[in-house]
């Protein structure tokens, strides 16, 4: 051991000795000082880092940074002083799901089942949350940043809740410390279904190892027809801190369907992403049921699809201020190639629509968005991150399908904002081919999204949902594969028939109530769905029939698997064609019902027909 060693080794071991015996004024007047004069010197040499390692805890040098529940409430007006100043330390700690609390780091869990259910429980690890860190050590503290920071970690599904504090520092009045703690939430999350004449369990685990990283798989039967199918699914969200996503999938499904894909891609992650884009390939083999005569054949095709995208965001006028730093100016362009290797014979498939296709698809538009923190929306008591903003692209493409080639154009734009009334969003999109100067394939969708504020009802708490959507279509391909239908996600939840059209309308209500109270870790919010829609054809919309569901149920969460509600509920069909009259199901709504678009341009594409 070198002289600068032995002497770091026992300046530590002095420090402690007399740190024991120093008064608490004088220790809180002068901590910050020695701990980094202590981190300096362990900087020297490889040993005095290993000294250092034992002897202190990683955010010893922070010590004087303590979060107080008065700076977690002002975080904004902090946030707003710590701007401009050099980030000095950025601390991040990582808690167990049970019975901990990023808000008061006294509380600590106190009973056996909690101690029990966090020693099974591997917690993210540190390095996980600081590849979402959009600031790094010696950066400008920037309050946009922290803003994004603490939204792309909360936005985590292995992240119950999290608080990204900046700390002012008396003894350096330049620099700021950033303290993040992240609440867990548990990821290991078993589901299962029983109905009718079929059955299914599925395991997720959202955190493997703390990595971050997403593994499931899904097995499910068909008691009629004696057949298994297989499904898996392998996820990293973040690779190393560059935003990158990898998805592997995997299915063998029922009618010997198959599906293997691959898919790469940096998504606009935030305002402040400056470039996204991809690339998925995908091998499928999947059964077309084709109507014939009162029946539907099933008839089996393949294809391989491709796809490479790319796009890049601009600041339109600098970023002096919070809105030009949350708006963007958007070029990208996509290419993607759908080849079939197997289709329907062409007494089924009249028009050719299974036929090898080229896209290349391209958008200029502006994008701003930012967002707003709310709870009682789609979880019990849990902070959401709200988007609002707007943009608008003009979309341009060619396509080369069989023998044909047609150039393409569309508009979107799209608008949300929270006023004194609630939560509001609307959306209108246009787009259409052009064969020798004909518009073929249009569509035309508009729509908007309400949100009521928090309403109070003694102790009970309730909001007010209403979505209602029209589309429309003209000359459309003859194919059922592109026409509309009012079933399941696109429609009605709980449809699945034949019927067809090229426009229709729908609107869904939902009341939402809040119950006070717990019981062993779950909250319940009852909740009554109203949907309503129809399809029409050449004539008026508002001649067809009206198809409905009435439903009542209660959504079920859990303080730990803030992400993994469910939900138990009944549903009344006065008329599903094809069924009969007068259904009843079970578990037929999910909130993706109801869920809000954000406001930040993506990969380009053709408007959804659907």
């Amino acid at each position: 051991m070198n002289y600068s060693n032995y002497r770091f080794f026992m300046f530590c071991c002095c420090f402690f000795t007399l740190s024991v015996f120093a008064q608490v004024k004088e220790q809180e007047k002068d901590s910050a000082k020695i701990y980094q004069d202590i981190h300096d010197l362990s900087q020297k040499s490889k040993f005095n880092k290993l000294v250092y390692k034992l002897l202190f805890r990683p955010s010893a040098l922070i010590a004087d940074t303590a979060v107080s529940q008065k700076s977690i409430h002002n975080k904004g007006i902090i946030a707003h002083k710590a701007t401009g100043k050099i980030i000095r330390n950025i601390s991040i700690e990582t808690l167990d799901p049970f019975g901990y609390s990023i808000n008061n780091e006294s509380k600590v869990p106190k009973n056996g089942v909690d101690r029990f259910g966090n020693a099974i429980h591997i917690k993210t690890k540190e390095f996980t949350i600081r590849n979402l860190v959009l600031s790094k050590k010696n950066d400008l503290c920037d309050s946009l940043l922290l803003k994004e920071t603490e939204r792309l970690i909360r936005s985590q599904r292995y992240v119950r809740e999290v608080t990204v504090v900046p700390v002012l520092l008396e003894t350096a009045s330049d620099s700021v410390d950033i303290k993040i703690r992240v609440l867990d939430s548990w990821t290991l999350i078993p589901n299962g279904s029983l109905s009718g004449n079929q059955n299914s369990i599925k395991l997720t685990e959202r955190n493997i190892l703390g990595f971050g990283h997403q593994i499931s798989g899904e097995v499910a039967n068909n008691m009629a027809s004696n057949e298994q199918a297989r499904y898996a699914q392998y996820s990293v969200s973040n690779i190393k801190n560059s935003f990158i996503r990898l998805d592997l999938t995997y299915t063998n499904e029922y009618n010997n369907d198959s599906k293997r894909s691959i898919a790469i891609t940096r998504p606009f992650y935030s305002v402040v992403a400056k470039n996204a884009g991809g690339l998925e390939f995908e091998n499928r083999r999947l059964t077309e049921f084709f109507p014939v005569a009162d029946t539907l054949l099933g008839v089996p095709t393949k294809y391989e699809y491709i796809e490479y995208w790319y796009g890049r965001a601009f600041k339109i006028n600098g970023e002096r201020t919070f809105d030009q730093k949350a708006t963007n100016v958007v070029l990208a362009f996509t290419y993607n190639r759908k080849a079939f290797s197997l289709q329907p014979d062409s007494q089924y498939d009249v028009t050719h629509f299974f036929t090898t296709e080229k896209n290349s698809i391209g958008y200029l538009g502006i994008s701003r968005q930012r967002f707003y923190q709310d709870k009682f929306i789609f979880n019990y008591d849990i902070t959401e991150d709200i988007p609002y903003g707007e943009n608008a692209a003009i979309v341009m493409g060619y396509q080369n399908k069989g023998d044909r080639s047609r150039w393409y154009s569309g508009l979107a734009l799209s608008q949300g904002k929270k006023y004194r009334f609630g939560y509001l969003s609307s959306f209108m999109e246009w787009g259409s081919f052009y064969n020798q100067g004909k518009t073929e394939r249009t569509a035309f969708k508009i729509g908007c999204n309400y949100i009521s504020p928090l309403w109070y009802l003694g102790k009970w708490k309730l909001r007010q949902f209403i979505k209602p959507t029209y589309i429309w279509g003209n000359n459309r391909d003859a194919s059922f594969k592109d026409q509309l239908t009012l079933n399941n996600y696109y429609g009605i939840e709980g449809f699945n028939n034949r019927i067809i059209g090229t426009q229709k309308w729908l609107v869904s209500l939902q009341t939402q109530t809040y119950m006070p109270g717990l019981w062993n870790g779950f909250r319940f919010s009852p909740y009554i769905n109203v949907s309503m829609g129809s399809l029409g054809n050449t004539q008026s919309l508002f001649d067809s029939k009206v198809y409905s569901k009435f439903s009542i149920g209660v959504q079920i969460n859990n303080d730990y698997l803030v992400f993994n509600s469910f939900q138990i509920s009944f549903s009344y069909y006065p008329s599903i064609p094809f069924e009969g009259n007068n259904l009843l199901k079970t578990n037929s709504f999910e909130n993706t019902d109801l869920t809000i678009k954000d406001f930040q341009l993506g990969k380009p594409a053709y408007i959804r027909y659907e």
